[in-house]
């Protein structure tokens, strides 16, 4: 019986997420998509997302990369390379600022 090691990336080296910011999104999407991995051109919407996993990865991204991210974001930049270049365009979010209950 074959086994497919999931340690090692399928992707072709230029599709590899290459900074700190494309990996941490790729993770969010593999997460979210649930799938194996993600390269830095997959279309979040060509890998089986619509907009209700959209709402769930944005806003998992502005926790992993303290940023405020608008929910049309995937929409706006449905690449992880994309969606990594525009990051500097959105302001950082404020970390002490946290939802309470009443």
């Amino acid at each position: 019986m074959n086994e497919i090691s999931h340690a090692q990336s399928s992707l072709v080296e230029e599709d590899v997420p290459s900074t700190a910011t494309e990996r941490t999104i790729a993770e969010v999407w593999t997460e979210v998509l649930n799938l194996d991995e993600v390269g830095r051109h997959d279309n979040f919407f060509d890998l089986g997302g619509h907009s209700v996993l959209a709402t769930q990865a944005v806003a998992r991204l502005c926790v992993a990369l303290s940023r405020q991210l608008p929910e049309r974001a995937l929409f706006d930049w449905p690449t992880v390379a994309t969606l990594a270049s525009a990051l500097p365009d959105y302001p950082v979010s404020d970390q002490n600022s946290r939802i309470t209950r009443r």
